[in-house]
């Protein structure tokens, strides 16, 4: 990817709050975490603690090697939550926009990095220069100057040797990376098509505008539906689906196209409901992918792939993931002969499997790739993939990769307009 300069990280911020959390975790020094003794205790800075956030803190803290021992949120009441949650000293529980500062400077060995994913730019870049290893919640940023603030602290980490971890739990489930090694060994053959999708109803509301005691406050507490904390659903949640296509393939999209609107979720924020977009892979192959929020919805989280030679498949299941398939194609068609061959597995609580690989990483004990891992480079493109989607819906156009990759316009807060 080509760089270009970056923005002040301040400028989404502006007037604006973030819940943050973070855990650190170790019996030794921080500097000198790697390279102990496996039963050394990982101490995490746990940086917005809301849901998402207290899953990942509780499945950290149940691989035996870690403990949450600082927090910090926009909301005291998510803050008290999390603090009784996970005995923290109330000293080391943080409130405000900035408590992520008094995280990422305490004495921690690394970061849990899980507010709204506005945010996520700038506390990656503070917790990255402050030397700390970070698991930090998919995606990585909203906007285009939050991809670039990433991977240039991403790569600087990579040089550091410091862990990152990004919560694309695909990549940590052994069914699906078994299906990755049978796909790179040519299962599929020609690969031409592929599709992808996060279909489903409805999402939750949060306090009414009027119950809450400003704009900002009001927008933060329902993230979800403001573009410039959650980057519209296509970019937090079916970023998933996308993430495996481009992971099979080793490559990602150079173009996208296609289109999308907001058909019925009209009560809250200016996020669409749906999208359907093109993407356009090197050497013509191509993705489908679809995501919809709308009540009545059949249910769809998968990912599938088609070759001359077989067809990748994957079924929802608890947290979005479920079994995965490679099927090959008979040898002659019309054939009663049997098939070459044929893949199944099955959810294999690939977010526990995410929780001990990042800990064992940090601690210099994991095993094969993820020894020392640095999930940054991936996370961003994915990220980016997102991003490049949303836009081509947006705009109703076909946007390049390099085009907007080169571009620079950030999101902020906005006042939402008030309803007649």
């Amino acid at each position: 990817m080509k760089k270009q300069d970056l923005v002040s990280r301040r400028t989404v911020l502006k007037g604006a709050a973030a819940a943050t959390a973070a855990s650190a975790f170790t019996v030794v020094k921080a500097e000198s975490v790697r390279g102990t003794a496996a039963n050394s205790m990982v101490e995490i800075g746990f940086i917005g603690c809301g849901g998402q956030g207290t899953r990942d803190s509780q499945l950290l803290e149940a691989t035996g090697k870690a403990k949450i021992v600082a927090l910090a949120d926009y909301f005291q009441d998510q803050l008290d939550k999390a603090r009784e949650r996970f005995k923290v000293d109330p000293k080391r529980a943080h409130l405000g926009i900035d408590a992520y500062k008094e995280v990422i400077g305490s004495k921690v060995d690394a970061v849990l990095l899980t507010t709204p994913p506005g945010f996520r730019p700038e506390h990656f870049k503070a917790a990255a220069a402050a030397k700390k290893h970070i698991f930090a919640e998919k995606p990585l940023a909203v906007d285009v100057p939050g991809c670039h603030t990433v991977m240039d602290a991403g790569e600087k980490m990579k040089a550091a040797n410091l862990t990152v971890i990004v919560g694309l739990q695909r990549h940590y489930s052994k069914a699906y990376r078994a299906c990755k090694k049978l796909i790179d060994e040519g299962a599929l053959g020609t690969i031409a098509m592929a599709h992808s999708a996060w279909d489903q109803g409805d999402l939750w509301r949060r306090e009414k505008r009027g119950e809450m005691k400003s704009e900002l406050d009001w927008q933060i507490r329902n993230w979800y539906y403001f573009t410039w904390l959650s980057g519209d659903h296509i970019v937090e949640q079916n970023i998933h689906n996308m993430d495996v296509i481009s992971w099979m393939l080793n490559a990602h999209p150079v173009k996208a196209y296609g289109s999308g609107g907001r058909l019925w979720r009209k009560d809250i924020g200016h996020i669409y409901d749906h999208f359907n977009l093109v993407y356009e892979y090197p050497n013509q192959v191509l993705l489908n992918n679809t995501c919809v929020q709308i009540d009545g919805v059949r249910g769809d989280v998968s990912e599938t792939i088609r070759g001359s030679k077989g067809m990748f498949t994957t079924t929802a299941g608890k947290g979005g993931t479920g079994g995965t398939r490679i099927e090959g194609v008979p040898p002659k068609r019309g054939g009663d002969t049997p098939m070459i061959y044929k893949y199944e597995g099955g959810d294999d609580k690939h977010y526990d499997q995410e929780a001990l690989a990042f800990v064992n990483s940090v601690l210099g004990v994991g095993e094969g790739e993820d020894k020392y891992r640095n999930d940054a480079k991936y996370g961003v493109e994915s990220t980016f993939m997102a991003i490049l989607g949303r836009e081509a819906a947006y705009r109703k156009e076909c946007i390049g990769w390099d085009d907007l990759w080169n571009s620079n316009k950030k999101l902020s807060f906005k006042p939402e307009p008030k309803a007649d």
